[in-house]
């Protein structure tokens, strides 16, 4: 490490008898603000200090808590199948349909590796811990929803789970409904079936992928739960779509989510022009495009066609040669670009200029705002470049890591689809 470029110039500090050295900050570092946003913060915002520690113990802590809570979870999930199967039953003159293969508790309860994963993506621990599907082809009719399947969840002791909506600091002010009708072409005579609290709150619009549904969460209220634990259901067009977005989430769904959601790189807001993290996310958003024009939305389509219409007319669902070479190729630019960006912001944290950066993480850490001493010492700026070092050097190892794997389903995905010919 190369002291002599982070203390120009040292000063004793004489008033309190320390013999510390001091970093006095010299006329040359006047108008300099420090490093770009994107150097170390994933979010756009400066990191908390209080937050750079090694994550494996709290992960480790969730995944022990989780575990714990899945015979729980089980349980609630056996409830709400026979629920969901018998509320079909009952509905089934309106074309409800309960698959309890489809929904059997592998799937009804989400395990502990997507657990963890999702919590690592949102930093909020997951809501759809338990979850069933029912099929409904007239899905567009909302008044089937509101007349009649939600009073018959009601009947049996399940309400619409309610989430924050406005906050004030920890203060919760409102809530709303855990709701949402994913459907594009939604009249409005349909739409004004619903109450008005669940409307308010429904986007109608289904996904970029094409893929659409009718999305709430409920809560248990016969449960003696303390904290109600939300039970998400979903409401798709049918079987066909129900197996598309299973076969569309392993093959497209998961790639584009590690690629947006789990590599750091892709957190960094605005990166400038051509750097390597603005070369990485405009990578990402033309692999999505490609995915989902050539895979998810014909798979999509076809599913809503054979479920809706009953049309057994299938748009082709392949990639060409020339696009799963494109493909190939993005995703060999993004796995080069990785060190090239982080070997970067090392080498800059590594420069003066990133002295005005490290002293606004000293001075928003909780230590410096609790500490008398206000002087910024040059073993500080040492230290927390370390720190920041070392998360950099842990971030780089995290996405090379993952993007070796995205490569690998990538290459299933190509194998699948691809037009061999």
């Amino acid at each position: 490490m190369n002291i002599q470029l982070l203390t120009p110039k040292f000063a004793l500090n004489k008033n309190n008898g320390n013999s510390k050295e001091i970093y006095s900050r010299p006329a040359l570092y006047s108008n300099i603000t420090g490093l770009n946003k994107d150097t170390v913060s994933f979010s756009g915002k400066l990191p908390n200090p209080a937050d750079m520690v090694s994550s494996t113990r709290v992960f480790e802590a969730f995944k022990s808590g989780y575990e714990s809570r899945l015979p729980a979870y089980k349980v609630l999930a056996a409830r709400l199948m026979d629920t969901l199967e018998a509320t079909a039953n009952e509905l089934q003159d309106f074309g409800l349909i309960f698959d309890r293969e489809y929904c059997s508790e592998e799937h009804m309860v989400k395990g502990v590796k997507s657990f963890i994963s999702k919590l690592k993506r949102s930093g909020e621990s997951p809501a759809d811990r338990v979850r069933g599907t029912l099929y409904l082809e007239n899905l567009h009719d909302l008044s089937i929803f509101s007349e009649h399947i939600l009073p018959a969840l009601q009947r049996r002791g399940y309400e619409i789970a309610m989430i924050p909506d406005k906050v004030s600091g920890r203060k919760v002010i409102s809530r709303k409904p855990d709701f949402d009708v994913r459907l594009n072409n939604v009249t409005e005579e349909s739409k004004n079936m619903l109450p008005q609290t669940l409307r308010d709150v429904a986007s109608f619009k289904e996904q970029a992928s094409g893929y659409g549904d009718i999305q709430f969460r409920l809560i248990d209220t016969l449960s003696k739960e303390k904290n109600k634990t939300p039970l998400e259901v979903i409401i798709v067009a049918g079987k066909n779509t129900a197996n598309a977005k299973r076969e569309e989430s392993y093959y497209v769904y998961d790639i584009v989510r590690a690629l947006k959601k789990e590599l750091h790189i892709s957190k960094i807001d605005n990166p400038p022009l051509n750097t390597p993290a603005q070369r990485v996310q405009s990578n990402i958003g033309i692999i999505e495009q490609q995915l989902n024009d050539h895979i998810s939305k014909p798979l999509y389509i076809n599913a809503k066609n054979l479920d809706i219409y009953h049309d057994n007319t299938k748009l082709p669902v392949e990639l060409s040669k020339g696009t799963s070479q494109a493909l190939n190729g993005l995703i060999e630019g993004i796995r080069v670009k990785i060190p090239k960006h982080y070997n970067s912001r090392i080498a800059a944290l590594n420069s003066d200029d990133s002295i005005d950066f490290l002293e606004q993480l000293i001075k928003a850490s909780p230590e410096y705002k609790e500490r008398a001493d206000k002087t910024i010492y040059v073993e500080d700026l040492l230290e927390k470049r370390k720190e920041i070092t070392k998360i950099l050097k842990q971030n780089k190892r995290e996405d090379l890591e993952l993007i070796g794997k995205v490569m690998e389903r990538l290459k299933e995905t190509i194998e699948k689809f691809g037009n061999h010919d």
